[in-house]
């Protein structure tokens, strides 16, 4: 039977008969899913001149905030605001996890009324990596474009199980711009420490702009008796 650790309250019907609420606590508060809050910096750390290129806004006009938008993007505009944010509330989760690709099938078929014989098809295969995306962050963190945003996140991105050992580095990512938003999508190796874990799976990345580093407990990712990722 599929469990679902994310609150005492938490509904006992099986999916597809998740009420919306339902839906929206896995895309956005559960064991898969982080709402944070985090800082942006919009120039370089390193010592040394700044050049103006590197600073959103400086030259062109900047880039609009995500604002408004759903739990899947493309949902919503942002507004316009004279100055760049000092910070973004975001979503970290676990993109490729089963309870995340039904969830987000079931939000797509419910917001945009089409007809329920899609839904395996939303839901769709398996990923070949685990994937952890970062959704809600400003269009203007791609403004030397999302190559380079790519470049940074396989570079800096690693997932580290429990305390010990070498932290395994990201072999992929992707970023994907949407109306005023971001969203960069970070692929990892499932290897077999990684998906037989039973403790603590740190995720971090340094972006420069901003930083992220979370906790998940894969005691509470399990789903239908295996661990999700």
């Amino acid at each position: 039977m599929a469990t679902l650790a994310l609150a005492a309250d938490w509904p006992g019907k099986a999916f597809p008969d998740w009420s919306d609420d339902t839906v929206l606590k896995v895309l956005t508060n559960s064991p898969w899913t982080r709402a944070r809050t985090v800082r942006l910096e919009w120039t370089k750390r390193d010592a040394g001149k700044v050049d103006l290129r590197d600073i959103p806004g400086a030259i062109h006009q900047p880039a609009n905030v995500n604002q408004g938008a759903g739990p899947l993007g493309g949902i919503g505009r942002g507004k316009n605001k004279a100055s760049l944010p000092d910070r973004a509330e975001v979503l970290v989760r676990w993109a490729g996890a089963l309870p995340v690709r039904q969830a987000a099938a079931l939000y797509r078929l419910r917001e945009e009324k089409l007809d329920t014989g899609k839904l395996n098809e939303l839901i769709g295969v398996p990923e070949k990596y685990a994937v952890v995306e970062i959704f809600g962050l400003p269009a203007g963190i791609a403004h030397q474009g999302t190559g380079v945003v790519e470049d940074i996140a396989v570079r800096s991105a690693t997932l580290r199980v429990g305390n010990s050992g070498a932290p395994a580095k990201a072999v992929k990512a992707e970023a994907k711009l949407y109306g005023d938003g971001l969203t960069i999508r970070v692929h990892f190796e499932r290897t077999a420490e990684l998906m037989q874990s039973r403790g603590d799976i740190e995720f971090a990345v340094d972006m420069q702009i901003f930083e992220v580093r979370e906790w998940f407990r894969t005691t509470n990712m399990r789903y239908r008796g295996a661990l999700e990722l």
